[in-house]
């Protein structure tokens, strides 16, 4: 699932894929799977394909992510497990920018179904509504839930493909947006997505960090967080740096949260390459 896109082409000339999972849970890595997927393929405005249905989990739902989702063991009857639809997944998403609402999500359950079967990360350029409209929006709200309702379009149901439409109207919206700041190709959107508007400089990451992006290495950093008060040691994988109002930060996934973290630069007091 390898990607070679152009950064400097429009948005409305690349393939789109808006890709949603339901899932058994929220932690792929304490073995929470995905229960159904949907992906919707689309460059400029025409469908170049579309996927959608319900995967067997092999193994229970949580009753939090039925309340969510309304998916039941019954319904998962019959169904694929994900091995039997990780072919035309693969082939959908092929080439395309991956366009999700709190991607991270998405992409590390999708991540992790592959390497069940042996297979790579997808390594597909992502853009995400949420971080986007964050920057480009002032709401109460940023679920995508809010979002649809307040800006007209179809709203989503906690089922795949009715949140891909739902997704793909508020990316719509969005990419609106980013035109008046003369953002419309798709290096200007992931650098905008990290705070960086046109012209704006790279900023430049302390060597460690440097070295850690350039060779694929996890860092081990001593960090003092606003909300405590002594400093924790954190192992991460860095993934990029972002321009936010307050600073500098260091985005990446800490493994003692399990989740993925902004870590201000300046609130960083050691680091190791680990």
């Amino acid at each position: 699932m390898k990607s070679s896109v152009d950064l400097e082409q429009p948005l409305r000339e690349l393939s789109l894929a808006f890709f949603d999972l339901e899932t058994t849970g929220l932690v792929p890595t304490q073995g929470d799977r995905v229960c159904e997927v949907a992906i919707l393929r689309v460059k400029g405005q025409q469908i170049e394909g579309q996927f959608s249905t319900l995967v067997d989990p092999q193994r229970a739902l949580e009753e939090q992510a039925f309340a969510i989702n309304g998916i039941s063991a019954a319904m998962l009857q019959g169904a694929p497990f994900f091995a039997g639809v990780a072919d035309e997944v693969s082939d959908l998403l092929a080439g395309t920018i991956l366009v999700a609402h709190n991607a991270p999500f998405d992409v590390a359950f999708l991540a992790t179904e592959l390497a069940l079967l042996g297979r790579p990360a997808p390594a597909n350029p992502v853009l995400d509504t949420l971080v986007l409209a964050r920057r480009l929006l002032t709401r109460s709200s940023y679920s995508l839930q809010a979002l649809a309702n307040d800006l007209g379009v179809q709203p989503p149901a906690h089922r795949a493909m009715k949140d891909v439409l739902a997704l793909r109207g508020v990316f719509d919206y969005l990419a609106k947006d980013l035109l008046a700041f003369r953002i419309n190709t798709l290096g200007e959107t992931l650098r905008y997505q990290r705070g960086l508007l046109p012209g704006q400089p790279e900023p430049i990451p302390p060597p460690l960090i440097d070295r850690a992006f350039r060779e694929g290495r996890y860092l081990r950093i001593i960090y003092r967080s606003p909300r405590r008060l002594l400093p924790t040691e954190r192992l991460v994988q860095p993934l990029e740096l972002t321009q936010e109002r307050q600073g500098v930060f260091l985005r990446a996934y800490c493994f003692l949260r399990n989740d993925l973290r902004s870590f201000a630069l300046t609130r960083i007091e050691a680091m190791e390459l680990a």
